[in-house]
């Protein structure tokens, strides 16, 4: 097929004379220049393209709005740390049950309802990520033009919400009243009426989970039934009485019930279910089902008082002698096994038994201290540390306080370490102190400064031995203590972790050793070294963002013309880290990228002190004019610098 370019008009011209022939000017059509312009079209998309998923590596994509606060182009740390600033307190929609005229109002408070922006914000950052390249782009444009948002889900506490069903339930039914003959006077009967506390409960979780922006205001689930007489009744009034049903019948069941009691002779357990309750569990009029749902919903509920948690043990190795020795027993735990006591409560009732069984299972601990053999922990995999030499005695107290969390800590072969999950709440009822820690655009005193000084030597341990990091974010600007950028983790309990995975195949024992004289902490990893080499790469620099100038604002307990610093600036800088691992003869390369906001240096002068010259202006408070520009919240909120 002849090429657009090939119509080009060529003509020979030869003189009379013979010359030789002059090839003639060449000319383009305007179908060339529409080609070429096509060309150049796509190249530039393409790049353009290119330049707007590169840019975005780590950040969500632009267009994107939780709760309709905008977080396109933050990362996922920023996202969070601008939700919790725009929002501190989310308007929860009414909540709300109703049958005929009644209705119940839902006590939020009693069951700690509140927005979980972190799944919110997870689910922003997967726009346009989670399709093949062309979905995720369409995706990406979707949310560019039309704007894509987000309304969090709910959390709140199941236990509290089954139990406002239950009083709901037994509040709402009805039990009615059979038909009776008194004489050739016929009394009709009246329909009861029954919650289903199960399909009502699932209805109204339904209703939290799909992240609510209105009232929700749900009608109970309920079932009608027409009591049947007892035989007393049906004999008193000259009725003739049925046949007894067939045992294992539920419908062998009278309309008057008796407590049943829960037993289990292994842990001593001796309980009983009223009897108002167990008739609140009958539905099907004659037929007297058993609502197992509602039952499954209770013993959810009982499980929470019932169940114990098994204890890992906490262990020590000696390098010396390769050793290992128990430092915490571990116990094994108890689960209630719904399944089975509900077919045991069906059985008992069936059978018109007094008694059922309450099945609980022995749970084992992950980390049994009867196995150490079969753990594998038999040497150093790596190490990591960091230094606080100069912190206050408060810091320093932190720092040995969430250390010990970890002391002997235990992770089994393909789980998942998770810091805020061994530290626990950092409150002061948890043993922490108040101490420096970073809170929005400033730094203050809080409980828990120096916590992140723990996270971040664990970071590096675990990043020195090829392990997979599952989750980790960078402080919101750079922190001195923490030495060259780019290799700290900071967390904010419950919120923002650091996570990693133990993919060696043996358990994993954590070691940490604070040096107060030296001002050092390290933490040392114990089990059986993986066949790897790990090379992490010098940290690399890049978008170096000057700080403002100096911010200055008046504290009233300062004398004239005392001046005292309270800030200091840092550059903004993005850092990238190359970690290249050769495993059994492969060789993966991933990038840890860290994005710092610049600080501004900020000092505290006395009333009446002169301010030098082009300052950021404040307000006599020492609060930030809110007309002008400010430095931007950190990436991320943390517990400590």
């Amino acid at each position: 097929m002849q090429s657009t370019l090939s119509s080009r008009r060529r003509s020979i011209a030869t003189t009379p004379n013979g010359d030789v022939p002059q090839l003639a000017v060449l000319q383009r059509t305007p179908l060339d220049f529409a080609v070429i312009v096509g060309i150049m079209l796509v190249l530039l998309l393409t790049v353009g393209a290119l330049t707007w998923q590169f840019w975005h590596v780590n950040r969500i994509y632009g267009g994107v709005t939780v709760a309709n606060v905008a977080v396109g182009g933050m990362t996922r740390a920023e996202a969070l740390a601008e939700l919790t600033q725009q929002i501190p307190n989310y308007p929860m929609p009414a909540v709300s049950l109703y049958q005929a005229d009644q209705q119940w109002l839902l006590q939020q408070a009693a069951l700690q309802v509140a927005p979980d922006f972190l799944s919110a914000v997870n689910q922003a950052y997967l726009v346009g990520r989670e399709r093949r390249f062309l979905g995720r782009l369409g995706q990406q444009v979707l949310a560019l033009v039309g704007g894509i948002n987000i309304m969090p889900p709910l959390r709140y506490d199941q236990t509290q919400l089954q139990q406002f069903v239950f009083a709901v339930a037994d509040e709402a039914s009805q039990p009615g009243r059979p038909a009776r003959q008194l004489g050739d006077l016929t009394i009709p009967a009246e329909a009861g009426i029954r919650v289903d506390v199960g399909a009502t409960t699932t209805a109204l979780m339904a209703a939290l989970n799909g992240a609510p922006t209105t009232a929700v205001h749900l009608p109970l689930v309920v079932t009608e039934f027409t009591p049947q007489a007892t035989d007393a009744e049906a004999t008193s009034a000259g009725e003739a009485v049925p046949e007894t049903a067939a045992p294992g019948s539920l419908a062998a069941l009278p309309l008057g019930f008796s407590p049943l009691r829960l037993v289990d002779e292994q842990y001593d357990i001796d309980m009983a279910l009223d009897p108002v309750f167990i008739s609140q569990l009958m539905k099907g009029g004659a037929a007297m089902q058993l609502d197992e749902s509602a039952l499954r919903t209770y013993l959810a509920g009982l499980a929470e008082q019932l169940d114990i948690a098994p204890h890992d043990a906490r262990l020590r190795f000696n390098p010396a002698t390769g050793g290992v020795t128990v430092l915490q027993e571990s116990h094994n735990g108890r689960q209630l096994d719904i399944a089975a006591t509900v077919a045991s409560i069906r059985d008992a009732l069936a059978n018109q038994q007094a008694q059922a069984t309450l099945v609980l299972t022995e749970v084992p601990p992950a980390v049994d201290m009867n196995r150490i053999a079969e753990m594998g922990i038999r040497e150093l995999i790596a190490s990591g540390d960091s230094y606080f030499r100069g912190s206050s005695a408060a810091r320093v107290r932190n720092i040995e306080v969430a250390a010990e969390k970890f002391d002997g800590l235990v992770i089994p072969p393909g789980e998942i370490f998770s810091f805020n999950t061994g530290v626990e709440d950092v409150t002061a009822a948890n043993g922490f102190e108040d101490s420096l820690v970073i809170m929005g655009d400033t730094t203050a005193v809080g409980v828990g400064g120096g916590v992140c000084q723990v996270s971040t030597t664990i970071f590096r341990a675990a990043y020195s031995a090829g392990f997979p990091i599952v989750e980790r974010y960078n402080h919101g600007y750079v922190v001195s203590w923490y030495g060259e950028p780019g290799l700290d983790a900071t967390i904010y309990t419950p919120t923002v972790d650091f996570r990693f995975l133990n993919d060696t195949g043996a358990y994993l024992l954590i070691e940490p050793v604070v040096d107060t004289v030296a001002g050092v902490i390290t933490f040392n990893l114990y089990g059986t070294k993986p066949d790897r080499v790990v090379t992490i790469g010098v940290p690399q620099r890049s978008n170096v963002i000057e700080p403002e100038a100096p911010a200055y604002r008046v504290n009233e307990a300062l004398a004239l013309g005392e001046r005292k610093q309270v800030e200091w600036e840092q550059k903004g800088m993005t850092v990238t880290v190359e970690r290249t691992i050769v495993e059994n003869g492969t060789t993966r390369t991933d990038t840890l990228t860290s994005v710092y906001q610049p600080w501004q240096a900020v000092y505290e002068v006395g009333p009446g002190t002169e301010i030098p010259a082009t300052p950021t202006p404040v307000l006599s408070s020492g609060v930030l004019d809110p007309n002008l520009a400010i430095t931007p919240t950190p990436s991320s909120p943390t517990t400590g610098p």
